[in-house]
């Protein structure tokens, strides 16, 4: 991808389309396993491409029912991540890497790093929801926020990071799977999109952004 993309949506990852991929790695499975061969199928990684987005000033609710606003994050590196709780498939391993990622970062470089799970549901996610699905994965609060809002302010921060987001029914939402890393001039930098992004590559992207300032 060059550095100045076309602003449009990603198209949104289908979870049948998922099921299909897991179902044939189930088939090479079974099939190396008949002929012997052992070796462990490679995780699905998020595709990982450069971007030059200006992130908009927002504001939302986190998981303490507190009013979030974007700008108070000015001169900070912020990965941003969007999800919904009822999710059975790509959502959790995007917010375990996460936690990978958050894991990962320093006690000195957690001053200057943020991590931001937006949700793509907010008739279900409210801060209570959206609180105890961070508790799942260990998150820490100190530098992760769970945000909802209304779906008027939702869309216009879906629509400024490109992720698309169709509502199939409740609980039951299709969106692209993004998690983007965000500079501290506010430019989204890099995009990866799909599950599972590799915690060592993001958080190699976040120490490169930390030093260039």
């Amino acid at each position: 991808m060059t550095n100045r993309p076309k602003k449009k949506n990603h198209k949104p990852m289908r979870r049948c389309g998922l099921r299909s991929i897991i179902i044939l790695l189930a088939i090479a499975i079974v099939s190396a396993t008949a002929f012997g061969i052992t070796a462990e199928p490679r995780p699905m990684r998020a595709q990982r491409r450069v971007t030059r987005i200006q992130i908009n000033d927002f504001a939302l609710t986190d998981q303490n029912s507190t009013p979030f606003e974007f700008k108070n994050l000015a001169g900070k590196v912020v990965v941003v991540a969007f999800a919904y709780t009822t999710c059975p498939d790509v959502c959790p391993l995007i917010t375990a890497s996460l936690r990978q990622v958050q894991s990962g970062l320093t006690k000195e470089e957690r001053k200057y790093v943020q991590l931001v799970t937006v949700t793509t549901d907010p008739e279900i996610d409210s801060p209570k929801v959206l609180t105890a699905y961070a508790k799942r994965y260990g998150a820490e609060f100190d530098n992760w926020s769970f945000l909802t809002g209304n779906l008027t302010a939702l869309k216009k921060i879906w629509q400024n990071f490109g992720v698309g987001v169709e509502r199939k029914g409740r609980g039951l939402i299709d969106h692209t799977p993004l998690t983007a890393v965000v500079d501290q001039k506010k430019l989204m930098r890099l995009a990866y999109i799909g599950p599972s992004p590799d915690p060592k590559a993001v958080l190699a992207d976040v120490r490169a952004m930390l030093r260039e300032h």
